[in-house]
């Protein structure tokens, strides 16, 4: 038995190789390219939710007790059961709902069931 490695064990570790090393590199190529796609599949979402939203709360305006908030403010909104959100003002439409969008959810609210409206300031953040 020799102890030297002959020239057809030589090829047959060097295609080995080859072939392990083409594996990872796809591998590490097809989990970016799905990284990729949730992020961007992510923002697509949220943007449709958006202008969905935009569609069902048209209104930019919303009247509560002598202020007005328009679209885009950082409100915070009480319920009369105490619950407490915080978000950007999404609108209201003509049935008295108002919407919102915390960090998490797309929040909307009839206004009569709403105990207080104001507004977050940026710079707490």
């Amino acid at each position: 038995m020799s102890q030297y490695i002959t020239t057809e064990e030589l090829l047959y570790i060097a295609v080995i190789a080859f072939f392990i090393t083409w594996f990872i590199y796809n591998v590490m190529k097809f989990k970016k390219i799905m990284e990729l796609g949730t992020a961007n599949t992510a923002v697509k979402d949220i943007k449709k939710i958006l202008d969905r939203c935009y569609a069902m709360f048209p209104l930019e305006d919303v009247s509560f007790k002598g202020q007005t908030f328009r679209r885009g403010m950082r409100v915070k909104i009480t319920t009369l059961q105490d619950k407490v959100f915080e978000g950007e003002l999404i609108g209201t439409n003509y049935r008295n709902l108002v919407c919102i969008m915390t960090n998490r959810l797309v929040v909307a609210h009839e206004l009569s069931n709403i105990r207080d409206i104001t507004q977050i300031d940026t710079a707490e953040k």
